[in-house]
This record gives structure tokens, sequence and C-alpha cells, in this order.
């Protein structure tokens, strides 16, 4: 899911909050299971937030008490001495741009053990990081073809990312061993033996989550886009994929003008690892290069139309009592103390008895592949889809989307400015079976509390609350109960 909107919380550390934003996607690379130690040496604290996570027993090695706390187990050392005994890691995830560290520790590990380590671009590397091992967007390959568009800036930072010209820019690589058993080469294994035939790694995107992350896959001569669940909140968020795809296509069938969906091709599940296939999309480069202002951008045309599309032709009933509840499944987790306002703003929803149709969920041009004039954009991530939006509800969501990134605020804020100046696009759009500025006052807010919820819980990842997810879901929620109290 994207969050084009990633506001920080004002109680998290910065570590945290880059933790959550900027998960090591590269852990997709790495054995799955260990047999014995594995040692965290000299990474940055984001990457070994992850790891850690990936590998709660790690043992962390750095350069100062600083670097080793709150992290439970770990050790100072000089960057001189191991502090390691002979051939007793089995796996050693260290950063080698600092000088000296590979040769220092070599010697801990076992006979059978393997390395991955963060190294310079001018250094032999499988893959190159992009853009830091800090603020990792993506891994690359050599020669990988581009696996998503931006902004002319970034699609030219991602395509020298794919050349020899990588090594000159001080970037860095990851070197690992291929032979260890990663999620990766599993799945890898199982799309081979579905598809009948070699399977080429060709682009590898992580999640905000360490559970989920998107392959990009050869097969046959065939691209596909694998999406990949490693843990029980992304298999739950996958399945739902899956069957909004289907439900909808079995519902809408052809009378979807707007939109295709994605086609899918295969799908499978062993040792804990889920995973889909489909048909890879990808906008054409000169289409995407003129669509790729997120706020301004011909893609937010096709935003509204898929919505207005979705709300006539995959209609599912109407708003009835106990609605309120079950829409906001998951506040408890990112914004508990908000739950009963929040009831009390969404209950108008269901007096009205508003028309519910599928909605997508998370619907902006990050998850809309533009193609050819002729040809109806795939609309791709329904991770967050659902049955009982009212009908349209993606427009608001959209606007929503729209107004935070022109106005360069939280999603929160943005639904509160919409509450108090409007919109003329969200005021055309047909939600709940009516133009939105048809509704009353009361209404057009209970909807963009709504929207505003929605979003909120789609940054639970599956785990305990914590105090980043209080404070991220909180951050959106509250400048909308605000805006609800204030025109009371």
């Amino acid at each position: 899911m994207s969050r084009p909107v990633p506001a920080v919380p004002p109680s998290a550390g910065p570590v945290a909050a880059a933790t959550a934003r900027h998960p090591a996607a590269w852990r997709f690379l790495l054995p799955r299971e260990v047999d014995g130690p594995v040692a965290l040496v000299d990474l940055d604290p984001v990457s070994t937030q992850n790891v850690v996570r990936s590998y709660p027993g790690a043992l962390v090695v750095g350069r100062s008490v600083a670097e080793i706390a709150s992290l439970g187990c770990g050790v100072v050392w000089d960057g001189r001495h191991s502090p390691l005994r002979p051939a007793t890691v089995a796996l050693l995830i260290c950063d080698g741009r600092r000088a000296g560290v590979l040769g220092a520790l070599t010697p801990a590990l076992t006979p059978g053990g393997t390395t991955a380590a963060i190294v310079p671009a001018t250094m032999p590397y499988e893959f190159a990081l992009f853009p830091t091992p800090e603020q990792l967007r993506a891994v690359i390959g050599h020669r990988w073809p581009l696996t998503f568009d931006g902004s002319p800036r970034r699609w030219l930072g991602y395509w020298l990312a794919t050349t020899p010209a990588w090594r000159y820019l001080g970037r860095a690589g990851l070197s690992l061993s291929l032979d260890a058993d990663s999620i990766v080469s599993l799945v890898l294994r199982q799309i081979s033996d579905a598809l009948g035939g070699p399977s080429e790694l060709r682009g590898l995107i992580a999640g905000r989550g360490l559970g989920q992350a998107t392959l990009r896959v050869r097969c046959n001569g065939g691209e596909f886009a694998v999406r990949v669940a490693t843990s029980t909140h992304s298999a739950s968020r996958l399945a739902n994929h899956q069957r909004a795809v289907t439900l909808i296509s079995e519902l809408a069938g052809t009378s979807l003008r707007s939109l295709t969906l994605p086609q899918p091709v295969a799908s499978g599940a062993a040792d804990g690892v889920a995973w889909a296939a489909e048909r890879w999309s990808q906008s054409p480069r000169l289409r995407a290069l003129r669509a790729w202002h997120l706020s301004t951008g011909q893609s937010w045309q096709h935003v509204y139309a898929i919505a207005a599309d979705l709300g006539v032709e995959a209609t599912t009933g109407w708003t009835e009592p106990g609605w309120a509840s079950r829409w906001i499944s998951g506040l408890d987790v990112v914004a508990p103390t908000q739950i009963s306002d929040v009831l009390v703003g969404l209950r108008p929803i269901e007096s009205a008895r508003m028309v519910t149709a599928w909605c997508h969920g998370d619907l902006w041009p990050g998850n809309i592949v533009v193609r050819k004039a002729s040809a109806p954009p795939v609309v791709i991530d329904w991770e967050r889809a659902r049955p009982d939006a009212p009908a349209g509800m993606d427009a608001v969501h959209g606007e929503v989307c729209r107004t935070a990134m022109a106005r360069r605020c939280t999603f929160g804020e943005a639904a509160a400015w919409l509450s108090e100046r409007g919109s003329e696009r969200l005021a055309a759009s047909q939600v709940g079976g009516r133009r939105f500025a048809e509704w009353n006052r009361t209404l057009r807010d209970a909807l963009l509390l709504a929207a505003t919820t929605h979003y909120a819980t789609g940054e639970n990842e599956g785990a305990d609350a914590d105090m980043w997810t209080r404070s991220w879901g909180e951050l959106h929620v509250l400048p909308m109960l605000a805006s609800l109290r204030a025109n009371r």
C-alpha cells in the first residue's frame, strides 16, 4: 500500500519514524533460517532496528554504547579487534563501508557461515540499494528494468542505479551469498514449478512493513508482478487483494469502462510465505513523465473517473445500523482513545442509508498504471479494498490525497481543510448515491472522517499498539474530529 503523505508524529523519535518508513528491503534476500547466531555490525540505526525484527536474537555490535542502547543484546568494539570468538557466527550482516570491518570480523564465521555486507558501489556487489541503505525504496540489480514511475528526478536516479554509472555516484551496494535460502529464492522456485519454466528476479520493492514485498519476475518470456507476504497480517492483506479483484470482476465484469483489474496468473504458499503473481503493468515512458506531478498531473482525472465507475457498477447494498463499528476496524491500534468520538461522527452515515459499493481504499496516482490513450489504466494494490464503502468513496480519498500533496500537509489536515473550504471536484462527485455537495454539512464531514479513519488504519501492520502507530493515527484523526466539534 502507498502512503503519499507519510507524516512524522511529534512524539516519535527520528529512528522510530525512519524505521517505519524505510524497512530493510534486502532482508527478503537474506537466509530465512540461520543455523546459529546472527551478528549485526556497524549498521545504521534504521537498518539495525529492522534486521533485529527479522532476527530477534541477533547480537548487535556497535562503536559506542549509544549505538546498541535499547536493543537488548549488544556489545561495543573498537573497530579493530573483533569481540566475536572465531567460528561462532552463522550469519554476519555488516556495513563494510567502514575500513577493516569485513577483515576484522570474517574469522568469526562458522565453516558454513555466510555474510551480507553493505559496500561502496565501487566494490563488487550483487544489488544496488536505492537511494541509500538508510532510506531504502528499492533493491536494484545490474541491468534491471525500471519498476516504478515517478518524477523526472527520481526516474533519472533510479535509471542510473541500473547502469555502471552508479559506481561513481558515491552510493552503496549489497554483497551477499546468492545461494542462501531466502524468501526470494523460495518464491522463484515456486513460480518455476507453477509456470513450468525457469524464473528470474528482475526487481524488488518492499512495503513499509517487513512482511510484504513486490517482486518483478521474468518467466517463460513474460513479466510478472509477484506480491509476497511473510507475516500473518501481510498474508491477510494479500488475501484481501485477491478477493477484491475476483469479486469485483465477477460483480462488474465488462461494465467497468475506466479501469482494468490486475490479471492473476498463479499463486502459492509454503513455509509461511504466500505469493500471488499477476501480469506486469507499466506506463509508457512519455505518458508516465507527463502525469508524474502528484497534485496536478493527468493521473488525477483517472482517480475520479474510477471512483465514479466503481460507485455505479460495483454496488453492494446500503449502510445500516452497525456500519460505523465495522468501518473503524483497526482503529483500536492506531487511535484507541478516539474511538467513541469517531463512532459519533460516523453514525449519521448509518442513518442516511447511503448506497454502498466496492472501493479501492487507496486510490491515488501511485496505484494507477496509465497505458495507451485507447486502453483504460490498470489499477493495482487492492489490499485496502472493501465492499461496504459509501458508493464513490474513492473520490473522497483521492481528493484528500491531492489536497494533502498540493498543500504539503497531513492527510487529516487536508480532510479538515476540505471540510471548511470545500472543493469543486469533490462537490461534483457522486458519493453514497448523490452528489457530495447535496449532503448536508454533517454528512459531508462524516464522509471525510470515514476517509480519514480508513487511511489511518492502513498503517497498522498487525503488530501490538505502540507509541508510533498511536501517534501516527491520532495525527490524522484529530484534525477532522476538531473540525466536527467546531461545526456542531
